[in-house]
């Protein structure tokens, strides 16, 4: 039985929040934080990293999700595209864990891209392209489909559909890496307090 590990569960969460924020500005504006992107870009890369955290280097590259994980959680009400977005990512997630023939088609493709990154140690489009297509090839193939809204001009670009793909994959990682610390839907009502605070204490 997976034990519920707080601290764990709420990075996950923030890395899910921080890839939900950066597809958000790309759908609306056609850009991002270039760190916060790449953070969760190379996340889906960390196939061997040694705790939760070091799937994100450390809990300071994850800011930016915290702070809106903390802002969604104890504001007088939600975003609805925000709470939109997480059902869907969990929705999805729930599907992929219980796929085992899509996992390991999954992983097999991760472990191409692995090597790429490996050979030019770098995020560049031809990387975030390779992502995309996993996501689409695979991902996107289920019933639930997660809608992104925003501006058709940055929508229509090719290269913004690919950076959104591949961090729609990434926040997918983070869903399952929440599960497998023991995370629930229940403790959004439950638990919320205890998640906001120790949101804090990272952001402290």
């Amino acid at each position: 039985m997976t034990t519920y590990n707080f601290s764990d569960s709420v990075i996950a969460l923030a890395a899910i929040s921080q890839a939900i924020c950066c597809v958000k500005d790309i759908s609306r504006s056609g850009q991002t934080d270039p760190i916060d992107m790449e953070i969760m870009l190379e996340s889906i890369l960390k196939t061997d990293a040694d705790n939760t955290e070091a799937v994100y280097k450390n809990h300071k590259y994850l800011t930016t999700g915290l702070r809106y994980l903390v802002e969604q959680l104890s504001g007088p009400r939600t975003d609805a595209e925000f709470s939109r977005y997480l059902v869907n990512i969990l929705s999805l997630q729930k599907r992929f864990s219980n796929d085992t023939n899509m996992q390991q088609v999954v992983s097999s493709r991760v472990t191409q891209a692995k090597r790429l990154y490996d050979y030019q140690e770098k995020i560049d489009q031809d990387l975030i392209d390779q992502l995309a297509h996993i996501y689409k090839d695979t991902i996107s193939t289920y019933p639930t489909k997660i809608q992104v809204s925003g501006s058709s001009q940055y929508l229509q670009q090719s290269a913004n559909q690919a950076k959104i793909r591949a961090l729609l994959l990434s926040a997918i990682r983070a869903a399952v890496l929440w599960q497998q610390v023991g995370g629930k839907k229940r403790h959004f009502l439950l638990a919320k307090n205890k998640i906001i605070d120790t949101a804090k204490a990272f952001l402290a």
